[in-house]
């Protein structure tokens, strides 16, 4: 209890201390948002740095446990058995994704000169909020990567006219 006390009132002071001089002309609706805006983008910051230590802490590990892989091949034969399959590894799946790479590029030409065309028009995009724009950005990328995935394509145009 004592702890929402604490924060509604750290809310209020960062409200106050904002530099911009709007918020003493808005009303508590929207002071209201643009608090949950700000507690949003904290968030927001927060998590990716959050996602970019783990992903570090994940790289670590692994060179980790390829170090000691390595360190504890009993001859200087087995070691480079070891990194010549780690090679050969990479090459068969750096191949596997120009395969992909091709057939993708194949199947959109053929969209293009065949497939049915959908425009998304965003003329309407300066009107919305962040949260509105960032909800946008995800609905528009999910249909982009069920397309990915589909053996029929459209061809999708974003545009604002």
């Amino acid at each position: 209890m004592e702890e929402e006390k604490e924060t509604k009132q750290n809310d209020q002071n960062t409200l106050e201390n904002q530099p911009n001089s709007q918020h003493t002309t808005l009303s508590k609706n929207a002071k209201k948002k643009l608090l949950k805006q700000q507690k949003w983008e904290a968030k927001k910051a927060e998590k990716k740095a959050q996602m970019k230590e783990q992903k570090k802490k994940e790289g670590e590990r692994k060179r980790k446990e390829w170090e000691e892989k390595l360190s504890s091949c009993a001859s200087e034969e087995e070691r480079l058995k070891l990194i010549e399959s780690r090679r050969e590894l990479r090459k068969e799946r750096m191949g596997k994704r120009a395969e992909e790479k091709e057939e993708k590029t194949q199947r959109l030409k053929k969209a293009k000169e065949f497939g049915q065309n959908i425009v998304i028009d965003l003329e309407f995009a300066d009107l919305m909020t962040n949260i509105e724009i960032h909800s946008l950005v995800q609905q528009v990328s999910f249909n982009f990567i069920v397309l990915k995935f589909k053996t029929f394509s459209f061809l999708i145009m974003v545009l604002s006219l």
